[in-house]
C-alpha cells in the first residue's frame, strides 16, 4: 500500500514537472545571432509571445557585452545603471517572473546608443489567452514605406493614399537604428517640423505604434532636417471601428484630380488652361504633387489669389502630396508661396458644383494612377 502512495505521489510530481515545461519556454535572445551588435531586436520579438515563466537567455561573448535590466526611460535615452547591477557571464538566463513591460541594454561603450543592443518585450500574465501571432482581420499591420521602410526622400502621403486606418491597426516603422527616429506630434509640429523633447523619440528601428483612438495622426523624423527637406513626415485618419470600410478607389461621385496631371504643381504651367472644361463637385479631391522644399500650397481668398499674398507660414501644406477634399460648393484659390512662384504663374482658381447639379457620371474603370514625379 506504501508502495502504491509513493508512486502516485511520482507520477504527479513527473506530469507536474512535464506541464510546467510545456508551459514555459525559452527564448534564446537573437537566435543564432546571440546578443550582438547591429542586430534588429524588436524585429526578432515582433510576433512572439512572452509569458510569465518563460526564460530569456542572453548570449554573447563574456567580457564584450554586458546585460543591464532598466525601466523605460533609461531604455529610451540609453542611461548606463551603476556597473554592479550589470549581468556578465555571457549566458545570462532571466525568469519573466511578472507580467508587464520589460527593457534591457547593453552598458559597454555606445552600444545601446549606436549599436541597437536594447530590447523592449511586454510580459503578459499566464491566465492570458494565446495571441494569435498574425493579426486578427480588424487589426491590421501596416509597414510604413512597406519595403521602403521609414526613409530619406519618400512620398509618405502617396503611400497612405487609399489605405483605411481603423482603431487596433498598428503602424510599423522600419529603419537603421541611429539613423532616424520616430515622433508623434500634433498638426502645427507636423506642418513646421517642430520636434518635441528628445526623451518622446520612438529610436528602436522597429516602431510598433498601436491606433488606439480615432482621429488624425501626424509622425515625423526629428534627426536632423530629415523631416523639413527628407519629407520623413505622415499624415494619416483613424477611423473608429463602427464606420463602414470606405472602398479603396474613389466612388464615381468622388473623383481625384491631380493637379497639372504628369506635371504636377510646377513653374511655367497654365492651370487655367488645365482647369478648362473639367467639373470639380462636392467629395472629389485635389493632389498637389512637388518636390518637398521646392514648392508649397496655400488656399487664400480672390483677392490674396488676384494680389499673390502670402498667408501666414503656418498654414502653407509642404508634403509634396497635398490632397485637398473639396468640402463645399463655390470658388476656391491656392497659390504657391514660395518666392514669387505666384507672380509666376503658380496658381489656381476652380468652381465646386454641389452634388445636385452634377450630371450623371459615365462608366467607372477606376482611377488614373499617377507614379510620384521624377525630379
Amino acid at each position: 500500500m506504501a508502495t502504491n502512495k509513493r508512486s502516485i505521489i511520482l507520477f504527479v510530481a513527473v506530469v507536474a514537472a512535464i506541464a510546467t515545461s510545456v508551459s514555459s519556454k525559452e527564448f534564446i535572445v537573437g537566435d543564432d545571432k546571440g546578443w550582438t551588435l547591429n542586430f534588429d531586436y524588436q524585429a526578432w520579438a515582433y510576433g512572439k509571445e512572452f509569458v510569465v515563466g518563460d526564460k530569456l537567455v542572453f548570449k554573447y561573448a563574456a567580457g564584450k557585452h554586458n546585460l543591464f535590466r532598466v525601466n523605460g526611460t533609461v531604455f529610451q535615452q540609453c542611461m548606463i545603471p551603476p556597473s554592479n547591477e550589470a549581468l556578465t557571464s555571457g549566458y545570462d538566463v532571466i525568469t519573466l517572473a511578472t507580467p508587464g513591460r520589460k527593457w534591457y541594454i547593453c552598458g559597454v561603450g555606445k552600444h545601446c546608443e549606436l549599436g541597437g543592443m536594447k530590447l523592449f518585450i511586454n510580459v503578459l500574465p499566464q491566465s492570458t489567452p494565446p495571441t494569435p501571432v498574425s493579426p486578427a482581420p480588424s487589426g491590421k499591420v501596416f509597414v510604413v514605406g512597406d519595403e521602403k521602410g521609414w526613409t530619406l526622400n519618400f512620398d509618405y502621403q502617396a503611400w497612405a493614399m487609399g489605405k483605411e486606418f481603423v482603431v487596433g491597426d498598428k503602424l510599423v516603422f522600419r529603419y537603421p537604428t541611429g539613423k532616424h527616429n520616430v515622433f508623434r506630434v500634433n498638426g502645427t509640429s507636423f506642418q513646421q517640423c517642430t520636434n518635441p523633447v528628445a526623451n518622446e523619440a520612438l529610436t528602436s528601428g522597429y516602431d510598433v505604434i498601436s491606433l488606439e483612438t480615432p482621429g488624425r495622426k501626424w509622425y515625423i523624423c526629428g534627426v536632423g532636417n530629415h523631416c523639413e527637406l527628407g519629407g520623413m513626415k505622415l499624415f494619416i485618419n483613424v477611423l473608429p471601428r463602427s464606420m463602414a470600410p470606405t472602398p479603396v478607389s474613389p466612388a464615381p461621385s468622388g473623383k481625384f484630380f491631380v493637379v497639372g496631371d504628369d506635371k504636377g504643381w510646377t513653374l511655367n504651367f497654365d492651370y487655367q488652361a488645365w482647369a478648362m472644361g473639367k467639373q470639380f463637385v462636392v467629395g472629389d479631391k485635389l493632389v498637389f504633387r512637388y518636390p518637398v522644399g521646392k514648392h508649397n500650397v496655400f488656399r487664400v481668398n480672390g483677392t490674396s489669389f488676384q494680389q499673390c499674398t502670402i498667408p501666414a507660414a503656418n498654414e502653407a501644406l509642404t508634403s509634396g502630396y497635398d490632397v485637398i477634399s473639396l468640402e463645399t460648393p463655390g470658388r476656391k484659390w491656392y497659390i504657391c508661396g514660395v518666392g514669387k512662384h505666384c507672380l509666376m504663374g503658380l496658381k489656381l482658381f476652380i468652381n465646386v458644383l454641389p452634388h445636385s447639379t452634377y450630371p450623371p457620371p459615365p462608366p467607372y474603370y477606376g482611377a488614373r494612377k499617377l507614379a510620384p514625379p521624377k525630379f
